[in-house]
C-alpha cells in the first residue's frame, strides 16, 4: 500500500492521492532533488509485476515516450520502483475535467468547444501514428486542465498488451477502458479498441459533461449495440454541440467522424463563426439522433444557427473527397460531412495494424499451438473486416484508395487461405492419428476463416 509521507525511488515523497483506478495510484508528490511538485502515475500499487510484465511495460512506453503534442500530458521520466513501474509528469494544478461533474461549476457551451478541438487534436495526433496508438479510456478523469485552460490528454500509450499483464499480475478480469464510456462495438466478437472507439469515448465524455451522466448510465454501448437510443441532450446548449456529440456516439464506426475531422470542424467554429455570410446549401447528412423536440423559439434559434453552418461547411468541404447521397432518414442536419477519401485511408491504416499484428503472431508466437491463446488469424480476420469496410465506400473513394483496399483485401485472403488449408489438413492429420481434440480444434479453426476466403472462386478456376 502506498501512504502519505512515503519516499519513492529515495527521491519522491507522497503527498496527497489525486486519483485511482484499476491498475493505478496518482500522487501529488514533492521532488525532494528539484524542490517541485509533480504528479507520479504508480502502476501495479503494492503487489507490483514480474520480470516479463516489468520488460514488456518498459519496451511499450518506450515507443510512446518521445510523443510530444500541445494537448497531451507528456510524462518527464519513467523507472521502476519496487517492481512497480512509474511515469513523473506535470502537476496540473486544475486538475481534471471531472471537477465539472463533482464542484458545480459546469461546464459551459465555449469551454465545451474548446474542450472538444483539443482533445480531438490530441487524438488525431495519437492515431497519426503507425501504428495508430489507441487511447482506449477516454474520460473525464483523463482529460487534464493546463494552467492556460487548454485540455490535454493523459493515460496515453497504455496498451491492450500492458493492460492485460497489469490484469494478470493484480488479478483483475475486467476488460480495457471504463464500461460507461465503452462503444457498442467493443461488445462483440472482435472487441478490440479502434480508432473510432476513442471518437465514441469521446462524445460520451462531452455527453456527461453536458448533462451530468454518461449517455448510457454505467453500461456503456452494450445498451446501444441492442437497439437503445442516443439519449437526447435537453440542457441549454447549441444545436450544433449537440449534433457533434450525437454524430460521435453513433452506433456503426464508420458514421463516425475522424478526430481530424473534429479537430478541424471545431477550430473552424471557435475561430470563424461570425465571419461569413448565411449562403443556400444543400450539403446534408442523416445522424443516428432521435426527433427533438418540437418549440417555437428552439425551431427559430436552430434555423438560425443551420443557416450559418451550412455556410461554413460549404466552404470547409468543397474540397472533400465523392459526392454522396444522404438515405432517406427522419432527420436531415447540417453537421461535418465526411470525407471518404480520409476516412477509408484511416480504416486501411487500423486494418494494416492489425495486419502486422497477425505477422508477428504467425511468424513468432503461434507456432500453430492447438489452444485458442495465440491465433495468428483472429488478427488477419479483423483486418478482413476493415478492408471489407472500407471497400463498402468503393464508389466514393478515389481510384489510388480503391486500388489499395482491393490489394489488401487479396493479401491478407491469400494469408487465410493458405491457414486454411493447414488447419484442414492438420486436423485430417490428427484424427488419423486418434488426436480426437487436437482435430476438432483446427477444425474449428479452418471454419473460422471459411467465410473470409474464396473457396468457391479457387476451386473454379482450377476446373477450368
Amino acid at each position: 500500500m502506498l501512504n502519505t509521507g512515503q519516499i519513492i525511488a529515495d527521491r519522491y515523497e507522497l503527498l496527497k492521492q489525486l486519483g485511482r483506478g484499476g491498475f493505478s495510484e496518482v500522487w501529488l508528490a514533492q521532488d525532494k532533488l528539484t524542490d517541485v511538485k509533480v504528479a507520479i502515475k504508480i502502476y501495479a500499487p503494492g503487489m507490483g509485476l514480474d520480470d516479463a510484465g516489468i520488460s514488456l511495460f518498459t519496451q511499450e512506453f518506450a515507443l510512446v515516450f518521445d510523443m510530444n503534442h500541445t494537448n497531451l500530458l507528456h510524462p518527464t521520466y519513467y523507472d521502476c520502483w519496487e517492481r512497480m513501474p512509474y511515469l513523473i509528469l506535470p502537476f496540473c494544478k486544475n486538475g481534471s475535467t471531472f471537477k465539472y461533474l463533482t464542484n458545480n461549476s459546469r461546464i459551459t457551451e465555449t469551454e465545451s468547444w474548446h474542450l472538444l478541438h483539443d482533445v480531438a487534436e490530441g487524438l488525431a495526433y495519437l492515431h497519426a501514428k503507425t501504428p495508430p496508438v489507441i487511447h482506449q479510456d477516454i474520460k473525464p478523469d483523463n482529460i487534464l486542465i493546463n494552467d492556460e485552460g487548454g485540455y490535454m490528454i493523459t493515460d496515453f500509450g497504455i496498451s491492450a498488451r500492458i493492460r492485460s499483464t497489469l490484469r494478470r499480475n493484480q488479478a483483475q478480469e475486467s476488460s480495457g477502458g471504463t464500461l460507461a464510456y465503452m462503444g457498442p462495438e467493443r461488445f462483440g466478437p472482435s472487441p478490440a479498441p479502434i480508432m473510432a472507439s476513442d471518437i465514441w469515448s469521446l462524445g460520451a465524455t462531452m455527453y456527461e459533461l453536458l448533462t451530468g451522466m454518461p449517455p448510457y448510465g454505467d453500461h456503456g454501448g452494450v445498451l446501444q449495440k441492442n437497439g437503445a437510443d442516443i439519449p437526447l441532450i435537453n440542457e441549454d446548449f447549441s444545436q450544433e454541440l449537440k449534433d457533434i456529440i450525437y454524430k460521435c456516439l453513433a452506433l456503426n464506426t464508420w458514421d463516425r467522424p475522424t478526430a481530424k475531422q473534429v479537430a478541424d470542424y471545431t477550430n473552424q467554429h471557435i475561430n470563424e463563426k461570425n465571419s461569413v455570410e448565411p449562403q443556400p446549401s444543400d450539403i446534408k447528412e442523416n445522424i443516428p439522433v432521435q426527433p427533438k423536440k418540437k418549440n417555437n423559439k428552439f425551431i427559430i434559434a436552430v434555423a438560425g444557427i443551420a443557416a450559418c453552418i451550412i455556410a461554413i461547411l460549404t466552404i470547409y468541404l468543397s474540397t472533400s473527397g465523392g459526392k454522396t447521397e444522404a438515405e432517406p432518414g427522419p432527420i436531415q442536419d447540417t453537421i461535418p460531412a465526411i470525407d471518404y477519401n480520409k476516412l477509408c485511408m484511416s480504416i486501411i491504416l487500423e486494418g494494416k495494424s492489425y495486419e502486422a499484428l497477425g505477422d508477428t503472431f504467425r511468424y513468432q508466437i503461434d507456432s500453430l499451438k492447438q489452444k485458442n491463446d495465440s491465433v495468428f488469424e483472429d488478427f488477419y480476420i479483423i483486418a478482413m473486416g476493415k478492408y471489407r469496410q472500407a471497400d463498402y465506400y468503393k464508389d466514393s473513394v478515389s481510384t489510388t484508395i480503391y486500388k489499395d483496399i482491393k490489394e489488401r483485401m487479396s493479401q491478407v485472403e491469400d494469408v487465410l487461405d493458405s491457414a486454411y488449408y493447414v488447419f484442414t489438413e492438420l486436423a485430417g492429420t490428427m484424427k488419423k492419428l486418434d488426436q480426437a481434440e487436437a482435430s476438432q480444434v483446427f477444425e474449428n479453426r479452418a471454419k473460422k476463416i471459411e467465410p473470409y476466403i474464396n473457396i468457391d472462386n479457387n476451386e473454379n478456376e482450377e476446373v477450368h
